[in-house]
């Protein structure tokens, strides 16, 4: 393997970033994989020698402001540009080809659709993973809701300096109860002013609009192969990316050439080998689980880099690890089209909350009071890695809260296979002008246990629009969705359907102060007093997509 380091690759606009480059022994040219992260290119050096031992050149760059690279670092902002260029500086190296494919996961996926959108002719694949799309829904706002210890942590950490700040003197749980962002910098020693541009920027604005990648599919004119685990946080970004490219793509190469490969995992387990992969949370997925990642990815881009199949594309597009039987299934398409919406409605007999499939006969209403000074404390689902509790976890210690509304199906007398996008249809009221909501799907086993499945949240406000916030009509029943992720599970015979809804999820999520404000305006917090309803005139239900796969 050759080694050559170059520390001058111009952007569009002269800023020099700092770019090592590998590659095979041999005269070339050859095909390249070229991966951008903030998190120091020296990290790449081990993947990077998979990639030249496969007969790839090798190309690693720091981001704008990272580490060796000139410039500021303003997160997502400058990514399209700088990722255009380059691609067109290694498309002109005497060593390669002429074909380049992007590749890398959490952040070094989110850098790939931005450069794809600007539609450079060498690019021939995109291969993202765990990687957010819209950063005002999926990242920095769970749909409205302040990310709070995924803002922090990330901002902190990657988004404060050149290289990476010393954090030894402080706890996140620290950071996560302090009371904004001059609390947090007097906290750790040293500002991050992006934290503060994400809090004050509350509603959809052209400036998440600039960096929303949902816009930018539709200029997308390759291949691309989207992984995420079913508890990453960030991979809803992966279904929007195939399933929109799919069907807006701007050619027929690319609206054809996407992939889809979810597996049992976390964020910091997608790609882990050595069986990391095997385990998250409380579950263990079996050997299945360890499934050769950067094997898979490597054959497709063989077929777009080399125009060598090994019969990938006989193989089905959509390839999902199926809880609870713990095996991969192989789809035509995502949603599955064979997938069937059942409606799961909610209802309740005194302190009981039951789901049931059939259209409950009396309006009723189940109320609770939601304080932000006694938040509910996260636990369960997929939520940010650096959480403990993450992933199928037993939920049960936070179920007894007087704040907590619970409702389960009777007991399945068969297995339920439900493959596919959750939502919930909630009818709410509460006499604040704003509040949140926030609900869990679980399997309550037979034994016992409550295991969190997959999660929702919406900040009411945002019912009807991101750009327009709408305040709540004093104690007047309101139709809200909750988007509740993507799921693969099949609930066994014996066990019952569980839903948890809920007004707070600390820290995952700041606890709103149920007011018209912004987070960490500093106003006064108001406990609100939220409702959720059900019955034939209001009718709240979990739709589940329930498939056949005999």
């Amino acid at each position: 393997m050759q080694y050559r380091l170059c520390r001058r690759v111009p952007a569009a606009d002269g800023t020099e970033l700092a770019t090592d480059v590998y590659l095979p022994d041999g005269p070339g040219p050859f095909p390249a994989v070229l991966v951008r992260t903030p998190y120091h290119r020296t990290s790449l050096q081990g993947t990077a020698g998979l990639f030249v031992a496969r007969g790839y050149a090798c190309v690693v760059q720091d981001c704008r402001g990272k580490y060796d690279s000139d410039g500021l670092f303003r997160p997502l902002v400058d990514e399209a540009a700088d990722g255009q260029a380059a691609l067109d500086w290694v498309a002109n190296r005497r060593w390669c080809n002429g074909r380049i494919g992007l590749w890398g996961r959490s952040y070094l996926g989110i850098v790939q659709v931005p450069a794809a959108a600007g539609g450079h002719e060498a690019l021939r694949c995109i291969v993202p993973s765990v990687a957010p799309g819209s950063f005002f829904r999926d990242w920095i706002r769970y749909d409205g809701c302040f990310a709070l210890a995924n803002a922090v942590r990330w901002s902190v950490t990657h988004a404060s300096c050149r290289t990476q700040p010393p954090m030894q003197h402080f706890s996140w749980e620290d950071l996560h109860g302090l009371g904004g962002v001059e609390e947090i910098a007097t906290r750790v020693g040293f500002g991050t002013p992006v934290l503060k541009e994400w809090a004050v920027r509350d509603r959809y604005n052209g400036y998440w609009k600039n960096v929303d990648q949902y816009a930018m599919h539709e200029r997308v004119r390759v291949p691309g192969l989207h992984t995420g685990g079913w508890f990453d946080h960030l991979t809803r970004g992966q279904y929007a990316a195939y399933s929109r490219i799919r069907d807006v793509g701007a050619t027929d190469r690319a609206r054809s050439g996407q992939r889809l490969l979810i597996g049992p995992w976390g964020h910091t387990t997608t790609g882990a080998r050595g069986g990391a992969q095997r385990r998250y949370g409380e579950w263990d997925f079996g050997p299945a689980a360890d499934f050769p990642l950067l094997e898979h990815e490597l054959r497709f881009l063989d077929l777009h880099l080399k125009d060598r199949d090994d019969g990938l594309l006989q193989e089905a597009p959509v390839k999902v690890f199926l809880m609870g039987e713990n095996r991969w299934v192989d789809l035509e398409d995502w949603p599955p089209p064979a997938a069937e919406v059942r409606n799961w409605h909610l209802d309740s007999m005194g302190e009981t909350g039951t789901l049931r499939q059939e259209v409950p006969d009396r309006d009723i209403r189940d109320s609770y009071a939601c304080d932000p000074r006694e938040p509910v404390p996260t636990r369960g689902g997929p939520i940010y890695w650096g959480l403990p509790h993450a992933g199928p976890v037993d939920v049960r210690p936070i179920l007894a809260r007087p704040d907590v509304l619970y409702y389960r199906s009777e007991i399945l007398p068969q297995a339920l296979t439900i493959l596919g996008d959750v939502g919930l249809d909630l009818f709410v009221a509460s006499d604040a002008e704003d509040t949140d909501f926030v609900a869990r799907l679980c399997v309550e086993e037979a034994s016992g246990a409550v295991i969190c499945l997959t999660l929702g949240s919406l900040r009411c406000r945002y019912r009807e629009s991101w750009s327009a916030p709408l305040p709540l009509e004093k104690n007047r029943a309101t139709a809200i969705h909750l988007q509740m992720g993507q799921l693969g599970y099949v609930f066994p015979a014996g066990a019952r359907i569980g839903l948890m809804v809920a007004s707070s999820d600390y820290p995952r999520i700041l606890p709103h102060d149920n007011t018209m404000a912004g987070p960490w305006a500093g106003g006064e917090s108001v406990v609100a007093h939220n409702s959720v309803l059900h019955g034939p005139g209001v009718r709240s239900c979990l739709r589940l997509p329930v498939v056949d796969l005999e």
